[in-house]
């Protein structure tokens, strides 16, 4: 049999809030297996009011646990077994065929789970079960564990104050752990899986109660403090979980996590004091840099190289001499956690870290982590995993900056109604421009710049990623206009919205009237500066940077200059067999501009686009806005051309 060491059938006991409910589950449990893992073995099923061992002699006392039970939606379904492999593989195997809400407890389990396919026994002292829900919003799905977590915590407490018992200083380690006085006492696995637009979860429990072997327990505790005190049951400590639970659950669900924690410094802090839930503070977590991992140049041109970064020892890092080694290492205070559900966290340097599970990290032995991918100030690019962990932090802020040749036939505006990443605004090129000028899509001024983008609720302290519809095509343009206003908190998305999409991230589809709003007040503002009005809020200051931007008679005298230099012309064409080979730039292929010649100014240097990708290890090149638009409508005799028709 798998469900046990022994040949006997594991046995599983069937109890309900109310008479309908031990009825509604008895029918559902006739039909549970086991997978092929477990051996496929027979299960029995009995009625509570039939199963002589129920409640006595140390097992689960189900009438106790439905007494103090007051959810609707979760636990009022239990199955319970004196005996069982995991409560999680019988849930996680059979959840299609159970309630949603459904709990199932064993007294004793001999595979029990955990985090990166942990497998251990559970002995009798341990409050040990899983149970379903179902979430709709795959944004929010990390979060679910942190929302047990918590309701596990403040379950805790609350029954303590209720029975009169000293409160037990229950916190979490993030992601997945709980502990007590410093040592681990409990552990939480959450896991889901995705069927007709809807998230099913399965989430599995473990807390010590009466063990004071390996570490301690929460009984141990409390005669600590008081020897005489009654202790803490099972069944009441299940009951008061599910009743919070479901509480916090609905508000989170209904309203995020907003309504039970507080944004703080980037981070979402636990609800009231977070030094109260957190394990972690205010102690410091040394993490260590690894290797950084370069990316192939095949596979994924201009893609920043990545440091990770993890958890180390406090001893090793005590051990440690002054030197490289010594100065790599830093140490990061958590302050809460992201709305993607990862751990943030400030470093000794007042940098910000967003932190990940590595492997078996935040293990009971290992307490690893994995910084997630890194985002410097000297590097153009993020990645789509990165804006993705990212996404929703209040000073994280989004620009579709999409725009397209005009054979291309492409609409932008409409394509960012249609698809884009959520949250993301609309910065349109030829909207937010010189408007003294016919050339196109030339800098605006620093006050029409400042006007545009606070209209789009972009701040000197956000960080902004922007994106086009092609991934590396329209975006860097937007992305040197932020930067040549002196906002170096300014990214590309590495692969732009191609990329976005082929990581299998979420896409809205339909806008709210507050982004159109902001889209077009952008461009609005941009008018009223130029026709001498005044924008109604600025939240962005500009400083314009003069080294990062040339005019038409700088490049000119620079080019009748004695002076050596050279222009790079990067080359773009649609033409696949064009790619690479700088045929407008020699003048022999058309330019898809009507009215302008290909070719290219004397002493340039052509660099196909593709190749323009990837960092040539040079910062704040500066650009000449007019480009080849603006020198080729000048007189040949005073600007110098090379095409097919003059030299």
């Amino acid at each position: 049999m798998s469900a046990h060491r022994s040949n006997s059938p594991a046995t599983l006991v069937v109890s309900g809030k109310f008479p309908e409910d031990q009825e509604l589950l008895a029918s559902a449990a006739s039909s549970l297996s086991f997978g092929e893992e477990e051996g496929g073995g027979e299960i029995t099923v009995v009625l509570s009011s039939d199963a002589p061992v129920a409640g006595k002699n140390g097992g689960f006392d189900a009438g106790a646990y439905m007494e103090e039970l007051r959810a609707r939606r979760f636990g009022r379904w239990m199955l319970w077994s004196p005996r069982l492999a995991s409560t999680q593989d019988l849930v996680v195997q059979n959840s299609s065929k159970l309630p949603v809400g459904v709990v199932c407890v064993a007294d004793v389990q001999f595979k029990g789970r955990g985090r990166s396919k942990n497998i251990w026994e559970s002995p009798p002292g341990c409050l040990m079960f899983s149970f379903t829900s179902q979430m709709q919003d795959a944004r929010k799905l990390p979060l679910t564990q942190y929302v047990v977590c918590l309701s596990m915590t403040e379950a805790i407490k609350e029954l303590c104050r209720a029975k009169g018992l000293p409160e037990l200083d229950v916190r979490i380690k993030w992601p997945n752990d709980l502990y007590l006085k410093g040592l681990k006492v409990g552990g939480i696995l959450c896991m889901s899986s995705y069927e007709s637009k809807v998230y099913n979860i399965c989430t599995g429990i473990g807390l010590n109660v009466d063990n004071e072997e390996p570490t301690t327990c929460l009984n141990a505790a409390i005669k600590e403090v008081m020897t005489n005190s009654p202790i803490l049951k099972r069944e009441d400590i299940m009951a008061s979980f599910f009743n919070k639970f479901e509480l916090l659950f609905e508000m989170f669900s209904n309203q995020g996590v907003g309504c039970i924690g507080e944004l703080e410094l980037g981070g979402i802090a636990p609800s009231s004091l977070p030094a109260r839930t957190w394990h972690h503070m205010p102690m410091r977590l040394p993490i260590a840099p690894l290797r950084a991992a370069p990316w192939h140049r095949a596979a994924a041109p201009c893609r920043a190289t990545i440091t990770r970064l993890r958890l180390t020892s406090p001893r090793r890092l005590r051990h440690l001499t002054r030197g490289p080694a010594y100065d790599a290492f830093r140490a990061a205070i958590p302050r809460g956690l992201t709305p993607t559900g990862y751990l943030y966290a400030i470093g000794q340097d007042g940098q910000s870290y967003v932190l990940h599970p590595d492997g078996n990290s935040f293990d009971f032995f290992k307490g690893l982590l994995a910084r997630t991918s890194a985002m410097a100030q000297d590097d153009p690019v993020v990645s789509a995993q990165w804006l993705h962990q990212h996404l929703g932090l209040h000073d994280v802020k989004v620009l579709d900056a999409s725009w397209y040749m005009p054979e291309e036939n492409r609409d932008p505006w409409q394509e960012y109604q249609m698809a884009h990443i959520r949250g993301a605004l609309f910065f349109d090129i030829d909207g937010i421009v010189d408007r003294t000028t016919d050339l196109p899509h030339m800098l605006p001024s620093k006050e029409a710049f400042a006007a545009a983008v606070s209209a789009l609720d972009i701040r000197n302290q956000d960080k902004v990623i922007i994106y086009d519809g092609k991934g590396f095509f329209s975006a860097p343009r937007v992305w040197w206009m932020f930067r040549v206003f002196g906002h170096s908190k300014v990214w590309v998305l590495d692969g732009g919205l191609p990329q976005w999409r082929a990581s299998g991230f979420d896409l809205g589809s339909n806008i709210n009237n507050d982004a159109i709003l902001k889209s077009k007040a952008a461009n609005n503002a941009v008018e009223t500066v130029y026709n001498g009005g005044m924008a109604t809020t600025i939240t962005f200051q500009a400083e314009f940077q003069p080294q990062l931007f040339w005019t038409l008679e700088k490049v000119r005298r620079l080019l009748l200059s004695e002076k050596w230099f050279r222009m790079y012309l990067l080359d773009y064409s649609n033409d696949i067999e064009l790619l690479g080979s700088c045929k407008r730039f020699d003048g022999v292929a058309p330019e898809p501009r009507k009215g302008v010649r290909s070719g290219h100014i004397p002493g340039s240097i052509c660099v196909p686009f593709p190749e323009g990708l990837h960092r040539v290890g040079k910062h704040d090149i500066p650009v000449y806005d007019g480009s080849w638009t603006e020198w080729e409508a000048q007189p040949d005799s005073d600007y110098p051309k090379v095409t097919a028709t003059a030299s």
